[in-house]
């Protein structure tokens, strides 16, 4: 008598407590983007037989085009990869200073918007060399679905118009008569269509990268910038770009890898290593003590982001040290006095969701060899400088808002230099093979969203798209804000009790929107190791989509 077998727990296909749509299912590829058109593209490259580096590629181009605020090619980025049985590595294609920079220069004057503010752009060389390592497909059909895109125009959401209205008093003139219709933010719905654009795309596709990094669109840069920026400095890019190896803990029973400086992902390191002293799954689920947790955690280790946090080629970043069992004891002893010792009650203070700031997408591809990619990119605040290189259509970045001029500061700007940059995308092995990618835009709040998803999938088992959507927080405490951080900007929908509780042990509470884009816009997918499956989640919190094969 054949012994009955229990039946295989159904995959749980709908999002059950924190969001209104499902997983996404893919058995051959899976795209997670923050704009379904830039999905699409993406999957376009799967239905012509690409893998997954083709798919991201072709979807880390189309987002510049329906999220043209956020990101393009003359943006800044980092990935990280995995390809079928081997561990991770990572692309850095980070802005550097372009020669005519200097401290001297920067100190005072405006380096927010305006020639003073870019770096030499990364995101199509970072492209293209990923492209050209990993993917299987030529660069200008993997970058025809932009062109087509920009051509037509993707029509413009309410998030794009908010976005929009938030960021239009640095453009020039050349980027209002690119993005605005009539000099005003266009209406919900009508086409943005960016012809120049395109047409750059195609010209990029047929003749290759060198037509921005030295020839005649890096001349436009160029002259756009007024001589800080040299045709050295584009022509040097794409050479310097090299693979290198993560950052890694293991939390719980998951490896997470993360970018080495100058990103700060070093920050998610340290603070998932400061949770491991607690047991935050046995915690009630957003809840109190399980907030505090990971507040205390995150604002201890972002003090380490912002005195160690450069360029390792022009100055040493004590990895070692700051991983360290001795570093993680001391930030675990700072966790525990400030969650133990009492603390001044304070009210709870309305917020808004309002308010410019920076501009980042994340996006993901996988398929279903195992192969895995996900990018975070940006132009720095919303449309980066402010400058169109004029007749290209290519907005060019702000990067250099996020270097430092004080000598000291290990972010010190210096021509050459990458610039430190909080992005960081993750990956995650369970059982010494690939589990999955997470990431998300959101400045300095990056660093604790993407921990808070984590914590959600690990210690309290969320599928993915309630992990992305369950309410969060972020601290305060961006470049310009005084550190270490003091009030916390969190969701409406963070429990009452909650942010009652957290406000009598002393926490400042800015209590925003239900669903509030300040605490990041998470795209993530994560691959059942039984059976191949791929599931996508992606933020609703903007326009997120997640689409598979």
């Amino acid at each position: 008598m054949t012994t009955p077998q229990a039946a295989p727990a159904p995959h749980e296909t709908y999002a059950t407590r924190f969001s209104f749509r499902p997983v996404a299912l893919g058995r051959r590829g899976m795209v997670a983007t923050a704009n379904p058109l830039a999905t699409l593209a993406g999957l376009r490259m799967f239905a012509r037989g690409g893998n997954a580096v083709d798919a991201l590629v072709a979807a880390a181009a189309a987002i510049g085009v329906a999220e043209p605020y956020m990101s393009g090619l003359a943006g800044c980025g980092v990935l990280v990869l995995t390809r079928p049985g081997h561990r991770p590595q990572v692309l850095n294609f980070l802005g550097r200073a372009p020669a005519g920079t200097s401290r001297e220069r920067l100190h005072g004057a405006n380096h927010t918007s305006g020639p003073l503010s870019v770096a030499v752009p990364g995101n199509l060389a970072g492209w293209a060399r990923v492209l050209a390592d990993h993917g299987t497909l030529p660069l200008g059909d993997v970058l025809e679905p932009a062109a087509e895109l920009a051509e037509a125009g993707p029509p413009l959401t309410p998030f794009d118009r908010q976005m929009f209205d938030e960021h239009l008093t640095h453009l020039d003139a050349e980027a209002v008569r690119t993005y605005l219709h009539g000099g005003r933010t266009p209406a919900v719905g009508a086409p943005l269509a960016q012809p120049n654009l395109a047409a750059t795309f195609r010209r990029i596709g047929r003749e290759g990268i060198q037509t921005v990094y030295g020839g005649p669109f890096g001349d436009g840069i160029v002259a756009a910038l007024g001589g800080v920026m040299t045709r050295h400095d584009l022509e040097a890019y794409p050479e310097r770009l090299g693979w290198d190896d993560p950052l890694t803990t293991t939390y719980r029973d998951v490896e997470v890898f993360a970018p080495a400086p100058p990103s700060s992902a070093l920050q998610v390191i340290q603070t998932l290593n400061g949770m491991g002293g607690w047991n935050v799954g046995a915690l009630e689920h957003l809840g109190p003590d399980h907030l505090a947790v990971i507040a205390e955690a995150a604002r201890a280790a972002r003090l380490d982001t912002h005195r160690h946090i450069g360029d390792p080629d022009v100055g040493a970043v004590p990895v070692e040290r700051l991983m360290s069992a001795a570093r993680t004891e001391a930030l675990r002893a700072e966790m525990r006095a400030r969650l133990d010792a009492p603390r001044r009650p304070v009210a709870v203070a309305g917020g808004s969701d309002a308010g410019g700031g920076a501009s980042t997408t994340h996006l993901a591809a996988m398929d279903s060899s195992g192969l895995a990619v996900n990018v975070t990119q940006s132009l720095g605040n919303g449309f980066g400088s402010g400058i169109v290189v004029p007749g290209t259509g290519i907005c060019l970045n702000n990067a250099l808002h996020w270097t430092s001029t004080d000598p000291g500061h290990p972010n010190v700007v210096q021509p050459g230099k990458r610039h430190e940059w909080p992005v960081a995308p993750v990956q995650l092995f369970r059982g010494g093979k690939l589990w999955g990618t997470v990431g998300t835009p959101g400045s300095y709040g990056i660093l604790v969203t993407t921990v808070q998803v984590l914590a959600n999938l690990i210690d309290f088992g969320l599928n993915v798209q309630d992990a992305i959507g369950a309410p969060r927080f972020r601290w305060l405490d961006e470049a310009i804000d005084p550190l270490p951080a003091d009030k916390l900007r969190i969701e409406s929908r963070v429990p009452e009790a909650t942010r009652r509780a957290l406000a009598a042990r002393g926490y400042g509470l800015e209590v925003m929107g239900p669903w509030s884009m300040r605490v990041g816009g998470v795209q993530a997918i994560i691959r059942d190791q039984a059976t191949g499956w791929l599931m996508g989640g992606a933020d609703p919190r903007r326009n997120g989509y997640a689409m598979g094969w």
